[in-house]
This record gives structure tokens, C-alpha cells and sequence, in this order.
């Protein structure tokens, strides 16, 4: 219980310097995620196969870890699949060849992504938060059985 409240307020935490604009400063952004540059995807093998197998959906955020402790770096996509409406996907790397995820709704702005090792053990979580509009929202997710599963969440039906 102690560590649901911990995660809750720093989830809590992570939110509020966020969203007071802090962005706009001179220091990087919190977060694990980049902004999408075609440039990466002639070095991005993960990214590129992504960006060709959805090619209406612009990449808008990416982060890379290794989630499912296989010793490959994984990789979290959140892209546009219409105005006001973005999801988010999880390719798996098994070295010659990937699993892709079903997709979830993911925020339409401000998005972040941010891996927490909550539990000491595999798979790696990460924390996705971002907004639309005035509303904030957050999760924590996992990946288990190539599925991307919500283990706690706020506000994440209004933002995304």
C-alpha cells in the first residue's frame, strides 16, 4: 500500500512540473521520450519499421528500454491516428525480428514517457502522462504477454 502511495505521488509530482511550463526552460525535458526527427529513422531500425508499417500515423514521441528483460531494446511509440486522437504502441525486440502491440489511447499533448523499475523485477514499467486540452492524465504500464496493461491510471479518459 505504501508503494501504491508512493507511485501516486510521484506520478502526483511528475505531473505538476510538467504542466506549470517548465518545459520552456533551458533544461532538457523530464522524461525518457525524444520528439521524432526523420533523420532517426535511417539509423532507428525499430522506429523505421514502425514508420513504414503505419504510414498515415505521424511519430510524434519515442523512448527506448529494454521492457521485457531479453537483453534488446524495446520501443514505445505515440503517434497521431487523427486530430485530437493519438495512440500509443509497444514493439518488442527479439533480435532478428519484433512483436507489435495492440495500440491504447495515449495523450494529445505533453506527452511523456518515463521508465520505472517499481517492483524490481521484469518486465520494466513506464509512467505515460500528457494532456488535451485542461485535462491532465497519467498511467503506469507493463508490458506481459505483449500486451500493454494499465496498472494504475488518472485522468487518462479525459486526456486521451
Amino acid at each position: 500500500m505504501k508503494c501504491l502511495f508512493f507511485i501516486k505521488m510521484l506520478a502526483a509530482a511528475a505531473l505538476l512540473f510538467s504542466a506549470s511550463g517548465c518545459t520552456e526552460l533551458a533544461t532538457p525535458p523530464l522524461g525518457d521520450q525524444k520528439d521524432f526527427c526523420p533523420d532517426v529513422l535511417n539509423h532507428n531500425t525499430l522506429l523505421r519499421n514502425f514508420a513504414e508499417s503505419y504510414p498515415g500515423n505521424p511519430i510524434l514521441k519515442y523512448a527506448q528500454a529494454d521492457l521485457n528483460d531479453n537483453g534488446q531494446e524495446d520501443l514505445i511509440v505515440i503517434y497521431q491516428v487523427v486530430k485530437g486522437q493519438n495512440e500509443m504502441r509497444v514493439l518488442l525486440n527479439h533480435g532478428t525480428d519484433y512483436f507489435v502491440s495492440d495500440p491504447v489511447p495515449a495523450p494529445v499533448s505533453d506527452q511523456m514517457i518515463q521508465f520505472k523499475d517499481i517492483d524490481n523485477k521484469p518486465p520494466l514499467e513506464f509512467l505515460v502522462q500528457g494532456r488535451k486540452g485542461p485535462f491532465i492524465g497519467y498511467a503506469i504500464f507493463r508490458v506481459e504477454d505483449g500486451e500493454i496493461v494499465d496498472l494504475f491510471s488518472e485522468g487518462m479518459a479525459d486526456c486521451c
